[in-house]
């Protein structure tokens, strides 16, 4: 039986200055709260480029990376709603595009809207999907792009890999990763996911992947769970929740795009 699970952006606001009262807010929807600085990276993963991945980016509030977004549209990019939920204003809330580097050489887009799906339960995660419309159009170039959602009802196999992406820690207590990182992982069924996660609900609104040492953790939160298509990729999941200690026996949650009450939200949005 699991002992403790966590939402995955539980690093976000580490770091911000005692002024900035979003913290405690932002903590108060998490789970294992103790154990929020606990082995954090994308595991088992490598530095990638934006190029290959153009539709991910950062956001941020202050300047601070909270959690990863995907561009599904010229004013739009989707992410978890508990990477927003707490949101009082959008004060100093941006998106951090175009760039591999967390710090360097990407464009800031200023947040102007967040619509969080109505359905959403900041106790089981469920419907755990966001949309933030900014201000200025995303301008497609070489690293800014957008990717395109899997269809309705869309299945992913057991065990065909996919891949997720995030510039979660590195290392246990250390720093956000500098550089954008991704790792494939196998889908999970839903069958086995439920046995493992028998301490919580695994509804149709998610879908599991990982594999012993390759994992999605803290800071990786929103991050896009893509699937290859020929010469692109299409949007299978986005970083929900999963264990404290990153990279064990048991799954990682993801947003399941393709489920009709999540795919008929985003769909309003591209």
């Amino acid at each position: 039986m699991r002992v403790a699970f966590l939402s995955l952006g539980l690093l976000c606001l580490v770091g911000l200055s005692a002024g900035q009262d979003t913290r405690r807010s932002f903590f108060d929807f998490f789970f294992d709260v103790e154990n929020k600085l606990q082995n954090g990276r994308i595991v088992g993963g490598s530095t990638v480029s934006i190029a290959r991945y153009p539709f991910v980016a950062s956001l941020r509030r202050y300047s601070n990376h909270i959690c990863s977004t995907s561009v599904i549209s010229t004013y739009h990019a989707a992410t978890s709603a508990h990477c927003t939920y707490s949101f009082k204003t959008l004060s100093g809330v941006t998106i951090y595009a175009g760039s591999t580097s967390r710090t360097t050489g990407g464009r800031v887009f200023v947040v102007s809207n967040n619509y969080i799906h109505p359905k959403y339960d900041p106790d089981t995660f469920d419907f755990d999907v966001a949309v933030l419309r900014v201000k200025t159009p995303f301008t497609p170039n070489t690293n800014i792009a957008t990717i395109p959602l899997v269809p309705v009802d869309f299945t992913v196999p057991d065990r065909v890999l996919v891949t997720v992406t995030g510039w979660g820690r590195t290392s246990s207590g250390g720093s956000l990763s500098p550089s954008l990182r991704a790792v494939a992982i196998p889908i999970v069924s839903q069958s086995t996911c439920e046995s493992l996660w028998s301490a919580a609900t695994i509804t149709n609104n998610m879908l599991c992947a990982g594999s012993k040492g390759k994992d999605a953790c803290t800071g990786d939160s929103g991050g896009a769970l893509v699937i290859p298509k020929t010469n692109y990729f299409m949007l299978v999941g986005m970083v929900s929740w999963g264990s404290a200690s990153c990279g064990s026996e048991y799954p990682g949650v993801y947003v399941n795009v393709a489920a009709p009450e999540v795919q008929s939200f985003l769909a309003q949005y591209l």
